[in-house]
């Protein structure tokens, strides 16, 4: 055994309070290091813990509003839905452009539903294309498609073109697609 041994253990049967005070020391400093790491894990898990509480507090306490907007949004889609065209109905979808005809006073001179492609599987909806010849003056023809575009019927306006037709009046050739069901 090395001499520094020896003495230690000499002084160790000398003073054998110090001795355990000292090792209490150690062991205890180990403990203390041991419980502050994991401490800190402690911390850290129990932030987590905190913020996922308070995240599901939020999603419990909106519930009634969840609520509102699911019930806004049943109501809005059961709207479309029941404004959805259908491609054979054919006399029901022209009467929607010479409704607002009437309205408007623009003159519809030529209204034809064209072909459809066929929705693709990922489509839900059909777009049904119309083309339309107008006929009045600028103001009635932007109100005429002003109309189109908000009412009942979801209606696209694809293309325009405007042509002078007289002194005050413009024909407008339009081809537009109205959503419709598959």
């Amino acid at each position: 055994m090395s001499p520094f041994f020896q003495w230690l253990l000499a002084v160790a049967r000398r003073n054998p309070v110090a001795t355990l005070s000292v090792m209490l020391l150690f062991v205890l400093g180990g403990a203390d290091w041991f419980l502050w790491r994991r401490w800190g894990n402690l911390a850290v898990e129990s932030e987590r813990t905190r913020q996922e509480g308070e995240k599901m507090l939020l999603s419990l306490s909106s519930h009634p509003r969840i609520g509102t907007q699911f019930s806004e949004a049943t109501k809005a889609l059961a709207y479309i839905d029941s404004n959805l065209a259908t491609e054979a109905d054919l006399a029901g979808n022209l009467d929607y452009f010479y409704q607002f005809e009437k309205n408007t006073r623009v003159r519809l001179t030529n209204l034809s539903q064209l072909s459809s492609q066929p929705p693709t599987d990922a489509e839900s909806f059909l777009a049904i294309p119309f083309s339309l010849r107008l006929t009045g003056s600028y103001p009635q023809i932007l109100s005429y498609i002003h109309a189109l575009e908000t009412g009942p019927r979801l209606v696209r306006v694809k293309s325009y073109r405007f042509s002078q037709a007289g002194a005050e009046a413009l024909t407008a050739d339009l081809t537009v697609e109205m959503l419709g069901r598959p």
